[in-house]
């Protein structure tokens, strides 16, 4: 709340100042007077926020009433405003030069008179904020200078509770290797007395070897300034068991910027060093075990592709009837699913072989130069039977003149035999599947397997590119798949140095990018 006194012998104008000053908010009280003499009576037992007053005025002008109005101790810095009319400048300077702190022409400007009051009463309020924080902080001061010594004694009783309660053996020496301090957890490891061991030599109570060792440390680091991290030790307790410590020392400055102590702080990590000692032997297990079953992998693999050769060259022989003509004609059936059961087993023992021998990082790549148009016609060809009985349509496209792709010919192959099958499988009838290539922005290769099949939502994808990951939705059930295609696809890319990217919609379809960098372009572009 702040209060304004108007003095003024006229009741117009009077009136008129008492009504702007109330006008700048609710918390403003004006009390009116008419003539000054009056006003300083007031002020004898009040303090107002701000004056304003008149200068031409019976018994007391305005610099007479300024003058006393100074004089009172609770009023010498309340702002006053004299308000005078244009040709009084004379009176102005006198106001000024008695302490007023701003003055009016009459008529008074109205917005000038609001801004005018309303920003001599901020002052007043941040001068009375200065004043009570003055004094504040004089009560603070003195409270403090008494309790200082009793908050520094509690202060050093709780750092040693403190200290002392840390799991962790502490202790304060000089350069000569004299102790300063001891914390009990490590009086009580080496069975001494905390206060007893005050000016004692780190040799004489913890050992001769512990003491070497210890004043060395504490020597580099006075010297250096710097702290000493990462120091292990073997220590063994009272009942012969042998702890492993973790020691760091650093500098004590003694408060005139040298460094006259060294606190050595050392951490039981033995609990931790066997930890990590089982995880070690755990994970020697774990490899051995990983490369027992890759080796485990390998062999099933070499002998289970032996009889399935077997088994796929026969049913090939009976699938066209090498020897003569079967008989029934439900045998050349039954011959022709042998075949393909035969021929997909194949398949998932050899990506079987492929995973295994990536996750072991013994697969290599065999390069050389690859001509795309090739080897797209070779894919189609590979898949063109299993299209047509699907009744999708299998495309290629190759924008322009490419350069011939540095990379392992049959691993790129299998790339997009595994993406071509995904999309024949997925794709319903009457829908296409396409392989395109293009030379990429960034000087590489681009090449594309689009299909227009079922797609998936995006919360699918990284469920579809995990290994043996299947996507379940209701219009999947009947596909089929190990769920090793995508993700050795995916190895295979980045083992060439590329990058895999898969975006797919629901209803719309599914497309894989594969982009390889430039590095793996032969600059020798291939025949139109």
């Amino acid at each position: 709340m702040s209060l304004i006194v108007v003095i003024d012998d006229r009741v117009t104008n009077r009136n008129i100042l008492a009504k702007l000053a109330s006008s700048l908010g609710n918390d403003v009280t004006v009390r009116a007077f008419d003539d000054a003499a009056s006003a300083l009576d007031w002020t004898t037992e009040n303090t107002p926020d701000l004056i304003i007053t008149d200068f031409k005025m019976p018994r007391l002008d305005g610099a007479e009433f300024i003058r006393a109005i100074r004089q009172r101790p609770q009023c010498f810095d309340v702002p006053v405003i004299v308000v005078t009319v244009y040709e009084d400048r004379e009176f102005r300077y006198k106001a000024l030069e008695a302490g007023a702190s701003d003055f009016l022409i009459s008529p008074v400007d109205h917005h000038e008179f609001r801004v005018r009051v309303q920003n001599l009463l901020t002052m007043r309020r941040q001068q009375e904020i200065i004043r009570r924080r003055a004094l504040t902080l004089e009560e603070v001061l003195n409270l403090t200078n008494r309790l200082r010594t009793e908050e520094q004694r509690q202060s050093k009783e709780v750092l040693g509770l403190v200290i002392d309660a840390v799991p962790a053996m502490i202790c304060v020496s000089d350069a000569q290797g004299q102790i300063a301090f001891v914390n009990s957890y490590q009086c009580e490891f080496f069975g001494i007395d905390a206060e007893a061991a005050v000016g004692k030599r780190v040799a004489d109570l913890f050992g001769e070897d512990y003491g070497r060792r210890h004043q060395e440390f504490s020597a580099q680091v006075i010297e250096s300034g710097h702290a000493k991290t990462g120091l292990e030790e073997h220590l063994i307790d009272r009942e012969g068991r042998e702890r492993v410590f973790l020691t760091t020392k650093a500098p004590l400055n003694d408060g005139r910027g040298r460094i006259a102590t060294v606190v050595s702080v050392s951490l039981d990590i033995t609990d931790r060093k066997s930890a990590e000692r089982d995880l070690r032997d755990a994970k020697e297990r774990a490899d051995a075990a990983n490369d027992t079953k890759t080796e485990f992998l390998a062999n099933t693999s070499h002998e289970l592709r032996t009889p399935l050769n077997a088994i796929i060259g026969f049913a090939e022989m009976m699938k066209i009837e090498l020897l003569g003509p079967i008989g029934n004609p439900r045998y050349l059936e039954y011959s022709n699913d042998i075949l393909a059961s035969a021929q997909h087993l194949l398949q998932i023992i050899d990506d079987m072989l492929d995973v295994s021998q990536i996750e072991a990082g013994k697969l290599e790549l065999i390069e050389g130069r690859v001509e795309l148009k090739k080897l797209f016609h070779d894919v189609t060809r590979l898949m063109a039977a299993r299209a047509e009985e699907a009744q999708i349509e299998l495309k290629t496209t190759i924008s322009g003149k490419l350069p011939l792709l540095e990379a392992d010919e049959r691993k790129v192959k299998q790339i997009l035999l595994n993406l071509v099958t995904n999309g024949l499988r997925f794709t319903p009838p009457g829908g296409s599947v396409t392989i395109g290539a293009a030379l990429a922005e960034t000087g590489g290769i681009r090449i594309t397997v689009t299909d227009t099949g079922i797609g998936m939502a995006e919360q699918d994808i990284p469920i579809a590119i995990a290994r043996f990951g299947r996507v379940h939705r209701a219009d999947t059930h009947s596909h089929s798949g190990t769920g090793l295609g995508l993700p050795l696809a995916i190895e295979l890319t980045k083992l060439h140095g590329g990058t895999f990217d898969i975006s797919s919609a629901i209803g719309v379809g599914t497309s894989v990018t594969l982009l390889f960098p430039p590095s793996r372009t032969h600059r020798q572009a291939t025949r139109a």
